[in-house]
């Protein structure tokens, strides 16, 4: 569910097609590179960007 807020509220990069989200593989890829550096479990709340109070509404 983090993901999916984040994807709503255009923190976490997604692309939306005919209401399917994907994400690119990139920022898959970075979460997975941290879980295997740091050698432990990863939450996409540390990969969402701040929003500093920027509605963005409904996309």
């Amino acid at each position: 569910m983090t993901i999916y807020r984040a994807v709503d509220e255009g923190c976490f990069p997604a692309v939306r097609t005919r209401g399917r989200i994907s994400i690119p593989a990139k920022a898959i890829d970075a979460m997975e590179e941290v879980a295997v550096a740091e050698t432990r479990a990863v939450d996409s709340s540390e990969f969402t960007l701040p929003m500093n109070g920027v509605d963005t509404g409904s996309r």
